[in-house]
């Protein structure tokens, strides 16, 4: 696997809410955006991730099953994160969105809660993977809204589910074959605000490597109308 990602505060933000985490060797990749005031969304984002990393590693030491494994983790990490904001008045309502992808020689599991996107990209072609668990996802899915008022409408960040928000989480989780020319990119929406899947798509097919093609999409998004962080992991085959 040849592998990029970058992640980089917001116009104007003295943090960054969104977390990170790349390993090659275990194949194991997340992307978590945090929400809540006081520095409470970084907080939930790290956690998420951090306990994540914990419970897939233990999960697979163990033998369990890859998929199985990835629900227990949002599982655990929910609870870390609920638990953690009853205790502090500080970190109250804090929650992060949370985006996992488990590789390995034939298949990946995706696992994802909120509005973080994976995205399969192979033979010219781009295809989300998750819906964006959002109010205005739905409305589109009802055709109460466009795909074009979606992009731009004043509640596109309000989301449905969340992790730490309560006690108990279900993320969805699929398994998707992975073979040969084939990119995956995960990514936050500080990307997918500003930009259109046909601008990733070119920026990914016009980029010699997948670091380069981070960098790219990173300024690419910070030249366009977006405030908020933005994160990307791309993972090539």
């Amino acid at each position: 696997m040849r592998i990029g990602h970058k992640t980089v505060p917001g116009k104007h933000r003295s943090t960054n809410e969104d977390n990170l985490f790349v390993d090659s060797n275990v194949g194991l990749f997340i992307v978590a955006d945090g929400m809540g005031g006081h520095n409470a969304g970084e907080v939930a984002s790290r956690i998420a991730v951090d306990v994540t990393v914990k419970s897939v590693l233990e999960g697979l030491s163990a033998g369990k099953e890859a998929e199985q494994t990835v629900r227990d983790a949002f599982s655990n990490a929910n609870r870390s994160i609920y638990d953690k904001s009853l205790n502090n008045p500080a970190w109250e309502e804090m929650g992060t969105t949370l985006l996992v992808a488990l590789i390995n020689a034939y298949e990946v599991i995706i696992g994802h809660i909120g509005d973080t996107r994976a995205y399969l990209i192979r033979n010219g072609r781009i295809e989300q993977l998750t819906d964006d668990h959002t109010f205005v996802s739905e409305w589109l899915k009802e055709g109460l809204i466009t795909k074009e008022e979606a992009r731009s409408h004043h509640a596109r960040h309000g989301l449905t589910e969340a992790v730490g928000i309560t006690d108990e989480v279900e993320p969805e989780v699929a398994v998707w074959p992975w073979d040969g020319n084939t990119c995956l990119l995960l990514c936050s929406d500080g990307l997918t605000d500003v930009l259109e899947d046909k601008e990733i798509l070119a920026i990914v097919e016009t980029s010699s490597e997948p670091q380069p093609a981070c960098d790219s999409l990173v300024s690419a998004a910070q030249l366009g109308r977006g405030q908020d962080d933005i994160t990307v992991i791309l993972i090539c085959n």
